[in-house]
């Protein structure tokens, strides 16, 4: 028997089953994960740094009705308090994106684990949950083994990166609504066959989707396109769409790229040194291919066309995509339970009283940078207030 019971145990998890230790040390509460251990996915955050959160979060950087109300409490300054509780201190690069002090996701991890135990908190491995119902003002929690508690808190988390998961399966047995989820901050799948010839290879660009662009390095793979500026595109690419990448410097117009162009040519001994002021042998020569220029040609024949084609490619070199669907490279998910189920200030289910949310599992999203992370912390935080106050009958 317990007071509150956590299903998941990755970050929103965690970060409430922290702050309901610590505004009630006499509640009774336990963490059930599916996996072997806590917080696995938080390991791998920021390649293995813990991106952790970002200085410029705000309601505005997140697409979703439930981040308003929530941000407004637990903005950056009330994430980093509570970082700093955990013996977690943190620094932000040039860009805002936070980090722990020692770089280490491992780090972070066990911060949270030392809370966890100081706190007194149960942490049930090996226990997917399938089955929530409520008997006789309780609720039953039907795992590997059979659960009670007056409180629960959904924290089950996305389909991203995870294997078997079933978290959906849940809030459809509860009857709520979900927001089709597709795979968000992940790389973009394209079937175009010069791929392949560009495995590896690193570019600054600008990606233009329809009215959207991001700018930043892009890593060409063998079957898409990726680097955070493509992650923060996946989510809104359609399977057919065209992605149109920009490999000129942000002040170079028309004219300048020109006269590059023909600077260059006086001096190249061939094609395949014409864009060397600018790109990757590898892809010069997939981009002098494609405007019908032989690479060992001597740049003395081109022609005002050959130079204009260039410039365009250059400006815009189209790649055709697919959507993503590989959940298993996606940093998030786009679309999750409907902003309808729950109450937006206290992530309370309107019509499971004593039954709270937080976490990706709420239609909520943001770019790269830590902003996904810092919505864990904050939601899991808020959840947690509101379950606190539902057990002991408190008014927020």
């Amino acid at each position: 028997m317990y007071d509150i019971i956590i299903i998941g145990g990755g970050a929103s998890g965690a970060a409430a089953a922290i702050t309901l230790a610590r505004q009630n040390s006499d509640l009774h509460i336990t963490i059930l994960e599916k996996n072997e251990r806590i917080l696995k996915k938080l390991l791998t955050t920021g390649n293995g740094k813990c991106n952790i959160t970002n200085t410029a979060v705000s309601p505005a950087v997140y697409e979703s009705a439930f981040a308003q109300s929530v941000l407004a409490r637990y903005d950056f300054e009330s994430v980093q308090a509570f970082l700093s509780s955990l013996s977690l201190p943190i620094k932000a690069d040039a860009a805002g994106r936070c980090y722990p002090l020692s770089e280490s996701a491992a780090n972070a991890v066990n911060a949270f684990l030392n809370a966890l135990h100081a706190g007194g908190v149960k942490i049930c491995t090996g226990q997917e949950v399938r089955a929530i119902r409520k008997e006789g003002g309780r609720f039953v929690v039907t795992a590997a083994d059979i659960f009670e508690a007056d409180a629960v808190i959904l924290a089950i988390g996305s389909a991203a990166a995870v294997k078997g998961y079933n978290g959906l399966d849940l809030l459809h047995n509860l009857g709520w609504h979900i927001e089709r989820p597709r795979p968000a901050l992940c790389p973009i799948p394209s079937d175009a066959p010069f791929l392949k010839a560009l495995q590896g290879v690193r570019v600054k660009a600008t990606l233009c989707l329809g009215e959207r662009s991001e700018s930043g390095e892009v890593q060409f793979n063998a079957d898409n396109i990726s680097g955070i500026c493509a992650f923060n595109l996946s989510k809104y690419v359609q399977s057919g769409d065209t992605l149109f990448l920009n490999f000129l410097p942000a002040q170079w117009g028309e004219g300048e790229l020109l006269q590059q162009l023909k600077a260059s040519a006086a001096v190249a001994p061939e094609n395949a040194a014409l864009l060397n002021f600018l790109l990757p042998r590898k892809l010069a020569a997939v981009v002098l291919k494609r405007a019908g220029l032989k690479p060992s040609a001597s740049p003395a024949s081109l022609s005002e066309a050959d130079f204009a084609a260039l410039a365009q490619l250059l400006g815009a070199f189209p790649i055709p995509v697919e959507a993503p669907t590989d959940y298993r490279r996606a940093q998030t998910v786009c679309g999750g339970l409907d902003a309808r189920f729950v109450a937006p200030d206290t992530l309370a289910a309107k019509d499971y009283p004593g039954l709270f949310v937080c976490g990706e599992v709420l239609d909520t999203h943001a770019p790269c940078g830590g902003f996904n992370l810092h919505w864990a912390w904050a939601s899991g935080m808020c959840a947690a207030q509101a379950a606190n106050a539902y057990i002991t009958g408190e008014t927020l």
